[in-house]
């Protein structure tokens, strides 16, 4: 099962990072996956070493906040890396 995490309190680009990832998903047709957000920061710390949001998939974080948000494209190609890396 695909796993992603949003890092981040409820910022709006910490929301519009989790619509992203959605669209994603669904656009790619996938079923099996988990999508969480994890906004306590001890959490967050286990992942994040710069600024929210982030993006995490399959326990390995793909991008971090500070730049402008990733695209659905980006987000797919980090997918399909990740699920090679897994599988």
């Amino acid at each position: 099962m695909l796993q992603i995490k949003i890092l981040g309190p409820s910022c709006a680009n910490c929301l519009k990072l989790e619509v992203l990832a959605m669209e994603t998903l669904k656009e790619l047709g996938v079923r099996d996956a988990a999508v969480e957000k994890i906004a306590a920061p001890r959490e967050m710390e286990r992942y994040l070493t710069g600024d929210p949001p982030g993006l995490v998939i399959n326990e390995q974080l793909v991008w971090s906040g500070g730049k402008p948000l990733p695209t659905k494209t980006q987000i797919t190609e980090w997918i399909r890396q990740v699920t090679a890396i897994s599988a």
